[in-house]
């Protein structure tokens, strides 16, 4: 097995969530009372996402989803979630202590190199295709140790509806960024997106110095884009375009079997309560990135990634942070300058 040494990346890189998820929740709240059970029966429900009580992880202090960003290759049809005919681009573990008004999002690279029970190693992304949501759950779990309570899925299909119904979304990048592969470009300063533009920006990786880790904040920043606009009067003050974004919002969900519309209420209105100042995303640190056969694969850094895993368990994720005095970089996207920029 080969190794090519990028530099140990001991801290984990902390981000400031900021309003991303809060702001959304907002808006989906505000439309809970208004043709909720369209968007409900609109939201598919996945048997057996999450696995059975045998040889699992105990409960923890707190609440755990497993959120996924899948790409369907453009398939809509029922069922699409099913083993084989997903790729899991963006995978998180988002944790709510139980007595604590905080909430945290751990992004776990998607090409990170885990067990995958049944399959041995394997790049944790590729659990989805060989399993189903159950198979990635139980991988995050063999990885983590930490319990999922919940699963949830957003088809990058239904993320391009959800920026069209928006009417687009401008972002404001701090560089140049060039996608010699592709021939992608965006300018420094403000680019509004349509979403087949936005689905590029928030999955291409190449002119990123530091690939998957450098894009997870791309998508933090795009992300917080949106909610900013879906939240904002002009989104909330014009029904059609309010019901179609939920529309594309709802359609583009999967969620396990026992996950109901009220827990889904009862998340958002603690997510609210909590603000985007009291929620704190971070990726999981790569240690270096190396090479199984012909697959570039990316090697977590176990110890930092271990102690993360272990406070979420034992409810001190805070304490853990402040001892490590995690850098907080909530806007910035790293590029390559020999990738153009």
């Amino acid at each position: 097995m080969a190794r090519s040494r990028r530099g140990r990346r001991r801290g984990l890189l902390a981000l400031g969530f900021t309003g991303c998820c809060a702001l959304l929740v907002a808006v989906l709240l505000a439309a809970l009372a208004w043709r909720l059970d369209t968007y409900d029966r609109n939201i598919e429900r996945l048997g057996g996402a999450v696995p059975e009580e045998q040889g699992r992880p105990d409960d923890d202090p707190g609440e755990n989803w497993l959120l996924i960003g899948s790409d369907m290759r453009g398939d809509s049809t029922p069922g699409r979630w099913r083993s084989g005919e997903a790729h899991a681009d963006v995978i998180m573990l988002l944790h709510v202590p139980e007595e604590e008004d905080r909430a945290y999002v751990v992004a776990i690279p998607r090409d990170s190199w885990v067990e995958i029970p049944g399959h041995g190693r394997d790049k944790i992304a590729e659990a989805l295709g060989l399993g189903g949501p159950r198979l990635l759950t139980e991988a995050v779990e063999e990885m983590s140790g930490v319990r999922v309570d919940h699963f949830a899925a957003v088809d990058f299909a239904g993320f391009e509806e959800m920026t069209d119904a928006l009417g687009g979304v401008t972002i404001d990048l701090p560089h140049d960024v060039y996608d010699q592969t592709n021939g992608w470009y965006w300018e420094a300063g403000e680019n509004h997106m349509d979403g087949a533009e936005a689905l590029r920006f928030v999955r291409e990786r190449k002119g990123l110095g530091g690939s998957d880790t450098d894009r997870i904040k791309r998508q933090q920043v795009f992300l917080r884009a949106m909610a900013e606009k879906a939240a904002g009067e002009e989104i909330r003050g014009d029904p059609r375009r309010l019901d179609a974004f939920l529309l594309a919002a709802s359609g583009a969900v999967a969620v396990d079997e026992d996950t109901t519309m009220d827990m889904m209420r009862a998340l958002a209105v603690r997510l609210v309560g909590i603000g985007a100042e009291n929620t704190a995303f971070m990726s999981l640190p790569v240690q270096e990135t190396g090479w199984e056969g012909e697959r570039n694969v990316v090697y977590l850094d176990e110890e930092v990634a271990d102690g993360v895993f272990e406070r979420i368990r034992d409810g001190g994720l805070a304490d853990y942070m402040d001892e490590r005095e995690l850098e907080h970089e909530a806007d910035r996207i790293e590029v390559d300058p020999s990738m153009g920029g």
